[in-house]
This record gives structure tokens, sequence and C-alpha cells, in this order.
């Protein structure tokens, strides 16, 4: 596999490196972190600086053009997404990445105008409400209800791990239109705008600090005309919008960042002490790391590829997410051993290596292993999808 990027798509990469190096200085990390943001930043900075990225046209330029979009292919969107992770941008999330190719491909027209405007200038948060305390992997046993009521329905029951639904302007919200039905059928999808009355947040604190919440609905009443897709068709959407989710979460910036920090550290070593990259097992270590690395780059301009040729790849988005993941697992947990007495160190210990950020991500992205379907689930769908295996 070799991929080569043409110029233009060169010097894309440059331009999106240099604006996110002159907005994202080390005094703006300084004074706008939040260890208490699942994303490190404050709302406040999140939402500006999506604001931001708006303006200067890195949303939706993979979109069609009728909608505002600048019609570039998707390895463009993969480059600013990998540029995005790797300078640790705040705002890239669902609801400038995934949410607004489910949008896309399963809205309506009426929403779509109503809604894509506000989103391609980053004025839109999004939550994405489908897991529930018995729902989580298995997401077809979704309980929530929704009652029809003339033009509207009336939504009830609780989502949790729902990420950013604090700062959320509208949520993509599974619930149940047919009880009667078997599980993957009855389900509907719809968006449900967070300030209607009767949706309550509680946030609950994590082991990495920061904070994941849980929407309660009572009673709240959504306008068919924000049913995404059709009435109990919603699994077909989700489907779907899951397939658009995990291309985004692929994205190889993370590992690159890890692995170019992890080997700047070990080339400089501390306190007059050797550099740690002279030891022959750490050097064994980083190229094995660094091979690692490359494999889940490569999956993820693959997985590009076939988006930009207009495919809809479908396993295909499980496989790339999985690798780049646990590549990223693996070098959370080689960072920690690497820095030795240095790695369990925390954020603000006068000897804390690297802030003491090597730990706090450590712990951090422990959910990356049961968060989106987990690495036991996303393998099931590899080989079941794609192999043809038996469940």
């Amino acid at each position: 596999m070799d991929f080569d990027f043409t110029d233009d798509e060169r010097a894309f990469r440059a331009e999106v490196r240099s604006f996110l190096k002159k907005e994202l200085t080390e005094s703006v990390w300084r004074a706008h972190r939040d260890t208490n943001e699942q994303g490190m930043w404050s709302v406040e900075f999140t939402k500006a600086f999506r604001r931001k990225l708006g303006a200067a046209g890195y949303i939706g330029m993979g979109w069609p053009s009728e909608y505002g979009g600048g019609g570039r292919s998707r390895i463009y969107q993969a480059i600013f997404w990998d540029e995005m992770e790797y300078a640790r941008a705040p705002g890239l999330d669902r609801s400038i990445t995934y949410l607004p190719n489910s949008l896309l491909a399963f809205g309506s027209e009426a929403q779509k105008q109503l809604l894509l405007p506000r989103i391609i200038r980053g004025e839109l948060a999004w939550f994405m409400g489908y897991s529930e305390p018995e729902a989580g992997s298995d997401l077809a046993n979704a309980s929530t209800r929704a009652v029809e009521d003339g033009d509207h329905f009336i939504i009830t029951g609780q989502k949790s791990f729902s990420s950013d639904a604090h700062m959320a302007d509208y949520g993509l919200v599974l619930a149940r239109t047919d009880p009667a039905s078997i599980k993957h059928r009855g389900l509907t999808l719809f968006i449900v705008d967070m300030t209607s009355p009767g949706v309550q947040i509680q946030r609950h604190p994590t082991l990495a600090g920061w904070t994941h919440h849980a929407v309660y609905f009572d009673q709240v009443r959504v306008p068919r005309a924000m049913v995404m897709g059709e009435v109990n068709e919603g699994w077909k959407v989700v489907m779907g919008a899951i397939d658009f989710e995990r291309a985004a979460l692929a994205s190889y910036g993370l590992p690159a960042f890890q692995i170019d920090r992890l080997l700047g550290w070990c080339s400089e070593g501390v306190g007059g002490a050797p550099a740690p990259i002279e030891d022959p097992q750490v050097q064994d270590e980083l190229v094995r790391l660094a091979i690692e690395a490359e494999g889940a780059r490569l999956t993820t301009y693959w997985l590009a590829s076939l988006h930009a040729r207009g495919l809809r790849p479908q396993h295909e988005t499980s496989l790339a997410v999985l690798v780049k993941r646990e590549t990223a697992r693996r070098l959370d947990a080689a960072g920690l051993e690497m820095l030795g007495a240095f790695g369990p160190l925390r954020g603000g210990s006068p000897w804390a290596q690297l802030d003491g950020d090597v730990e706090l991500e450590y712990r951090d992205r422990l959910y990356f292993q049961f968060a989106a379907g987990g690495f036991d689930i996303t393998r099931n769908v590899v080989a079941q999808r794609g192999l043809g295996l038996p469940k």
C-alpha cells in the first residue's frame, strides 16, 4: 500500500498545520486547558474555536456545494482530522465530523436547510443519544420510548455515556416507537432540541477526572418533522451513522502525536542521565511502535481512499478505528513504561515529565476499550460482516 499525496493535498496539510500552530500556542493551551472536560479544553474556548474553524472554511469541506460545502474529496477531510488530532485541538467531535455526514445521508431536505448552514459556521454542538444503562454495546435494546401525539412525538427515558451533552444544542436520540416489534425494529431516530422542556442532564466523574453525562427525557415533545429517516426504521439510519462515526474516529493524528512526543522525550533524557534512546531495548520498542503507528496511518488513508472513490465502506470503518485505538493504547502503556519512575507522576508534581499528560492520558483513554463498540464488539463486526464468519 503506497499512498502519495498531490501537491494540492500537501499544501492543504501545510495550511492547516500553520493555522493550528498560530491559533493554539502554548500560552493558549495553558489559559484554556480544563481537565474537567473530556476534550481537555474549556467549553467556552471549544465553542469559540469551532466557530473559527467554520470561518476558515474547514467545516464541510467534503460536503456537496449545494449545502455550502467545498466539494473536496475525503482525503482532504482525513488530512484535516489528522492535523486537528495531532495538535490536540478542541472541537474535533461529532458536531463537525460524522453527525453532518449522517444528516446529509439520511436527513430530510427541510432538516438540511435548517441545520447545515449553522453547522458549517461552527455554531451548533451535538451529542449522540444512543446508549442507555441497559443498552450499551447492544443498542437495539434501547428502552427510551417515543409516543406519537398528533404532529409530535413525546420522548421519555434515559441516555447514558452521553459525551458533551452539557454543551449540546441538539441531540440525535434513538427511541422505541413500536414496543410490540422485535428489538431491531420499531426504533426511530429523533433530532431533539436540548432546550426543550423536560430535558435534564446529570454529570458523573470518570477515572480520568473529567465528567461524563446522563441525559433524562421527561415527556419531551419533538415535532414529527425532526424524525431522521423513517418512523420505525431508525436502526438502518443508526447503522449507517455508526459507519460515519467510526470513519471519523479512525483518524491517525493521535498515534502520530504520541510516537513523536515519546521519541522526543526518549532522545533528551532527564537531569543529566543518559537519554533512554541509548538503550537498545528502548530502541527496539520505539521501532516496533513506529511500525504499528505507520500501519494505523496506512489503514486511515486506505479507508479515506474508499470514501474518496464514492464507496460506502462498512466493516472497513470498524477495522480502521480498531487499528487506530489499539495502537494508541499500546503507545499509552509504552509511554508509562519508558518514563519509568516518572510515569505515574501527575501534573503539578515537580518531577512530572511532559506535564504529567502521559499518566493522565492512560487513565483517560481506558474508554477506548469499550466505547463506540469497544475492541471485542468491533472484532466481531469485522469477523462477521467483513470475513463472513459465523456468530
